[in-house]
């Protein structure tokens, strides 16, 4: 876990600075093309780091565990696969359908009982991230066979 909590600080790091130095930074009242990535890459390096001394501070006390579980490595895979499956229902189901059907995938994965809760934060989810996109940063999304 410390060695990919350090990987995710530096490649954070390479990230911010490529993109600042390269793309151009801009201003926080005029980002440029490497804002975004530049803050993404601070992100990455402040999650890392934290990541790492928080795996330097359990290193002691948890010699000779397994990193992961069976049940882990299963969520894990079904996480993963629940990615796939997004990008592959985006073309035909369209943003908000794909992100609707595996947003409660992933949440039954991540163990989120019943089914109410699952479809309500789906539904939630999926409109919220139509509205930002969508409607606030004007992006086109996919709208599959309802388009």
């Amino acid at each position: 876990m410390t060695a990919f909590a350090l990987l995710t600080a530096g490649a954070g790091a390479l990230v911010a600075a490529v993109s600042a130095l390269t793309l151009g930074f801009g201003s926080l009242a005029e980002p440029g093309p490497g804002f975004f990535p530049c803050v993404v890459g601070l992100v990455l390096v402040a999650s890392g780091a934290r990541a790492g001394a928080s795996a330097l501070r359990r290193a002691g006390s948890a010699r000779g565990a397994p990193p992961l579980g069976a049940a882990a490595i299963r969520r894990v895979l079904l996480t993963l696969a629940s990615f796939v499956a997004w990008l592959l229902l985006l073309p035909f189901a369209g943003y908000v359908a794909a992100t609707f059907v595996v947003a409660i995938a992933m949440s039954r994965t991540v163990g989120l009982e019943g089914w109410i809760r699952p479809i309500v934060l789906s539904a939630a989810l999926a409109a919220a991230l139509y509205l930002l996109f969508d409607l606030f940063f004007y992006v086109d999304l996919p709208r599959g066979i309802l388009g």
